[in-house]
């Protein structure tokens, strides 16, 4: 047995991936899906469909320290789930049959944007207000997609929309992003299983890493002050962008010489 088939590898990258998550409040996909294409030669809806897995226990482990030292307003994490969860059954829809380069292109430009607002000028805690219910539920319809249609959490998306929007100190918006994400990954899983993209002999490691790396994680994130997890998020999210946009531009040039009849 090599090292890439070995039990220790998908630990290593559920460690990594989880403790990703925790500190930063996302599922941990952003970094778990290249690690599987790239190292252990998983296709990208395999790897999608693995990652939302992962998620699902990552999440839910990484977001107990959010809960006992936060106050996670349940109701908003609520009425974003009633729009998350069918979003996130269109994105898993939506994936089988979407070429992916030019939304990774705007994504990572919008995170971009996203990213030199929080770093350049973070918002106080006191600033924004609660959206209405409706809104919320189309923000959590729009998370859900984006996280069924890439593989991901989305929490890289719906915590800068939740602390500058709504005006969420970096905590709680990090504690109320894991706690959705658990049950968009669970129906993401699920879609993608369904059509056999799940590595299923992967998981009892990536499990066993992303709960020890969640934890380790979230319990790190409550160790530093609110203003410098903002940045520290901020600048996370500008290595997200560039990694989403310079991925576009290869998506792109392989989707253009499948098209021409090329081999990519």
């Amino acid at each position: 047995m090599t090292f890439r088939e070995s039990f220790a590898l998908p630990l290593l990258f559920g460690v990594l991936s989880g403790a990703l998550a925790g500190l930063m409040g996302v599922g941990g996909g952003i970094l778990l899906i290249p690690l599987l294409v790239h190292f252990l030669r998983r296709s990208q809806h395999e790897a999608q469909g693995t990652s939302l897995a992962f998620i699902i226990v990552t999440a839910l482990v990484a977001a107990i320290p959010y809960v006992r030292h936060e106050t996670v307003p349940w109701s908003l994490v609520g009425v974003l789930a009633i729009g998350g969860v069918p979003g996130v059954m269109t994105g898993a829809a939506l994936a089988k049959r979407t070429p992916a380069s030019k939304l990774r292109l705007w994504l990572g430009i919008a995170i971009l944007i996203s990213a030199a607002r929080l770093l350049f000028a973070p918002p106080l805690e006191s600033h924004g207000a609660p959206w209405s219910a409706p809104w919320s539920a189309l923000l959590g319809f729009g998370i859900g997609t984006l996280a069924g249609l890439l593989g991901v959490g989305g929490g890289v998306f719906l915590v800068p929309a939740l602390v500058l929007g709504q005006g969420l100190s970096q905590h709680t918006a990090q504690g109320v992003s894991l706690a959705l994400i658990v049950p968009i990954a669970l129906v993401g899983a699920v879609s993608y299983a369904r059509n056999g993209h799940a590595e299923k002999q992967l998981l009892p490691a990536l499990f066993l890493g992303g709960a020890a790396g969640g934890w380790g994680g979230a319990t790190l994130a409550h160790a530093l002050e609110a203003p410098a997890l903002t940045r520290f998020f901020a600048v996370f999210l500008v290595v997200v962008a560039f990694r989403m946009i310079v991925g576009a531009r290869r998506t792109a040039s392989m989707e253009g010489t499948a098209s021409s009849g090329g081999t990519a």
